[in-house]
């Protein structure tokens, strides 16, 4: 289970998200909503599934679960403020308010919607093209792969068509993965063939990074964890930074901060700088704020854990403005001295609040870049 971290478009949420479930709340006028969720992931997805798991669909659940709610004065005073995302962001400390607006019970189907809509529509970081654009999407990029192969090995037409074709047919088969393979062989076959091209340049850092002070240095050991815990809690080398070449930082999956345990890293780390800052990320990721359908972690759609609106954002990447993040060697050594402390190495007992985070820098760059951008921060566990 891993933590990352959205860019999260709070006026979108705000102005027509929660509007329209508050429309289907408190007056049961569902057309709004229901134009928002079938342009979702979820919904496409689940035009695919079989005649007998058509009532297993996530819509007709929700519809069913609504009919069922309490629609007395008291109850429609408690959808109002569910359904305004400035007064229930206002009551959604947990510690603080008992009876936040919730409703009397969760329903997983009205979390899955709300969850995919946020996915579809309040994520701007993210750049996958919705569903239905994806397999057009597919097979302009199968022609053009199949172009390129044929200057690149010198294919003859019948052969670089031949090639094309098939891979067309493959995704239109519903074959996608089947289809990447062979264009992933393709492109191994072509890297190899161009023998030219050189292996030893360093590629230019990106505008963004730049922008944010991140150098190409801090970026390879931001992007290339070396320990992990494994189950009995030791850490183990997974690799080192000349043998990885993945990239942590995905537009459309989010930045990640790490597994649960290393939330309360950063949550010790930054209750050294500043108060407000641990408190503003407790909201964002460790559970204080309250969701308005609850979230549970690992499940598709529903796995939300907590937000910080545009203020939030600029309060909090005002108190960590001028923070440099640990080094990530200095980070992984601390936390192999604190899985060794059970040998008595050190001797001394330490909390693990008190272990060097390892992703600060991560977490560092998704607030400043969202206070760049005005634009808060969600984050989900799965």
């Amino acid at each position: 289970m891993v933590v990352q971290v959205h860019g999260f478009d709070w006026e979108v949420y705000a102005e027509r998200v929660m509007p329209a479930f508050g429309k289907w709340l408190l007056d049961g006028h569902e057309q709004d909503i229901r134009e928002l969720y079938e342009q979702t992931r979820c919904a496409y997805e689940e035009q695919f599934l079989p005649e007998a798991m058509q009532r297993l669909r996530v819509w007709p659940r929700a519809y069913a679960f609504l009919q069922t709610l309490p629609h007395g004065p008291y109850s429609r005073r408690e959808y109002s403020k569910l359904c305004s995302a400035q007064q229930f962001t206002a009551l959604s400390d947990r510690y603080l308010y008992r009876h936040a607006p919730q409703l009397y019970q969760h329903s997983n189907a009205l979390r899955s919607i709300w969850g995919a809509i946020i996915e579809s529509f309040c994520l701007p970081w993210a750049s996958n093209p919705s569903p239905p654009e994806q397999a057009q999407q597919r097979l302009s990029e199968s022609a053009h792969s199949s172009e390129t192969q044929a200057q690149a090995h010198s294919l003859s037409p019948v052969e670089s068509v031949a090639r094309g074709e098939i891979i067309s047919l493959l995704v239109e088969a519903g074959l996608g993965e089947l289809a990447h393979a062979v264009e992933a062989s393709a492109a191994i076959e072509r890297h190899e063939w161009n023998a030219d091209q050189p292996h030893d340049v360093e590629p230019e850092e990106s505008e963004e990074a730049s922008k944010f002070g991140e150098s190409g240095k801090s970026r390879e050991r931001r992007e290339h964890p070396t320990y992990e815990a494994d189950e009995t809690g030791h850490a183990i080398e997974l690799t080192s930074p000349d043998e990885s070449d993945t990239e942590i930082v995905v537009a459309s999956d989010g930045i990640l901060i790490g597994q649960p345990s290393n939330l309360l890293h950063l949550r010790g780390w930054l209750a050294g700088i500043s108060i407000r800052a641990m408190a503003l990320f407790e909201y964002l990721a460790c559970g204080r704020r309250l969701m308005p359908f609850g979230y549970e972690p690992g499940e598709p759609y529903g796995a939300f854990c907590g937000y910080l609106t545009p203020e939030e954002v600029w309060q909090l990447a005002a108190c960590l403005e001028s923070v440099t993040p640990p080094e990530q060697e200095a980070a992984e050594e601390d936390f192999l001295n604190f899985r060794y402390q059970s040998y008595g190495i050190p001797p001394a007992f330490r909390l693990i609040d008190e272990v060097l985070p390892r992703h600060a820098a991560d977490l560092l760059f998704a607030i400043r870049k969202a206070s760049q951008q005005g634009i808060g921060l969600i984050a989900s566990m799965e």
